[in-house]
């Protein structure tokens, strides 16, 4: 009988999506043509918090789950386990799919009692308990902080979904007060790298939590990075890559990735958050998000360019100048050779701070979600601050 059929690679492809009838006991053949329409060229996006089955609470075997991030044309797809550590780049190897996609190895650190946290990159040590994973039971948090960037990988430290109500969020645990910057003295230490500020969820929906508490950490000088990644711990029901970090390299070839690579970029906060909407932020020096720009002039510009694929839109750009918001135009598109472009100028006149930071929000249509790809999560994009 009648069905419809959806065949996607990522959310910045188009897809195909058509009726077809089939016959019973008949095979049927589709042709789909995919069009990348959208152009990320220089940079590739990473999901920093994927759950297979050597995790408790995941029974996803480990190929289908690698075979699942590059099928949604996920670059850099990061095997995250609770205390233990498996590389994912092997399995990508086994699979041939070396020239899509480049796998790592992480550690989603998981206390009982005060938080998760994403450590990248760290390498499996056969030889140790749990293949290598950092030990924390009887330690405080910036013990068990300076023990992760003490690893020869030299790691950055993710705080995964801070604001979780269970004993999985850390600034939740350590009961961190954005208006002081201060927390229980037992165990709070801003002793980190980045937040994941989006954990298969969009900026609006964390914009009174920890996307807060990023604002509250950078207005106090902190050079805090947010991230975001799906959190998956089963296809079904949350896919790979919704959303992903996507980083700037200057080049499109997996192959040239080092985990050492990823880990710098990271930590130098040259990303964006892709929610299915596609940023990029410049200023005529070319400095983007996690850049400084120096001070010369009464104002600074800003070039903003959001793409969405022809199945998706968006709608507004938010610019957020020391967290508050600045203004929110509607976007303007303009002639793209596919998909849809937005383009924005953007001129800031400089507040009389020593440093300010800008960070730009794009979001789509009121009401509409990422279906039928990631049905029920919305579009969205953000970028990490440029300060200036």
């Amino acid at each position: 009988g009648p069905h419809r059929v959806v065949i996607s690679h990522r959310p910045d492809w188009d897809i195909y999506d058509a009726p077809q009838t089939i016959a019973a006991g008949k095979d049927v053949t589709v042709a789909a043509d995919l069009l990348h329409s959208v152009d990320s060229t220089g940079v590739m996006c990473a999901d920093f918090h994927i759950h297979s089955y050597y995790s408790a609470d995941s029974s996803d075997p480990v190929p289908l789950k690698v075979t699942s991030a590059v099928a949604d044309g996920l670059d850099i797809p990061v095997s995250s386990e609770h205390e233990w550590i498996i590389d994912f780049q092997p399995v990508v190897r086994d699979l041939g799919l070396a020239g899509w996609a480049f796998g790592m190895s992480s550690q989603e650190l998981t206390t009982f009692s005060w938080g998760h946290f994403g450590v990248v990159p760290i390498n499996a040590r056969p030889d140790q308990v749990n293949r290598g994973a950092i030990p924390w039971l009887g330690k405080r948090p910036a013990e068990v902080f300076h023990d992760v960037h003490a690893q020869p990988e030299s790691p950055v430290l993710i705080v995964n979904h801070p604001r979780s109500a269970s004993i999985g969020g850390y600034f939740s645990a350590a009961d961190f007060q954005r208006t002081t910057l201060t927390g229980d003295p037992e165990l709070w230490s801003d002793d980190f790298d980045a937040v994941e500020a989006f954990n298969d969820s969009d900026f609006d929906s964390n914009r009174q939590k920890i996307v807060a508490d990023w604002f509250a950490l950078l207005n106090a000088g902190k050079r805090i990075w947010a991230v975001g990644s799906s959190d998956s711990h089963a296809i079904a029901s949350s896919p790979v890559g919704y959303p992903r970090t996507c980083l700037r390299f200057g080049h499109d070839d997996p192959g040239r990735l080092t985990p050492g690579a990823v880990r710098d970029a990271v930590r130098a906060g040259q990303a964006t958050i892709s929610g299915g909407l596609y940023m990029t932020v410049e200023t005529p020096g070319g400095i983007g998000p996690g850049g400084h720009i120096p001070s010369a002039g009464d104002s600074v510009d800003f070039r903003i360019v959001v793409q969405a694929p022809t199945w998706l839109a968006a709608r507004q750009l938010e610019v957020i100048v020391n967290g508050e918001t600045e203004r929110t135009l509607e976007l303007q598109e303009v002639v793209a050779p596919a998909g849809h472009r937005y383009e924005a100028a953007i001129t800031l006149t400089r507040p009389k701070k020593p440093q300010n930071w800008v960070v730009f929000h794009a979001r789509g249509p009121a009401g509409r979600d990422l279906s039928p790809i990631y049905p029920g999560r919305l579009p969205f994009a953000v970028s990490n601050p440029v300060f200036f």
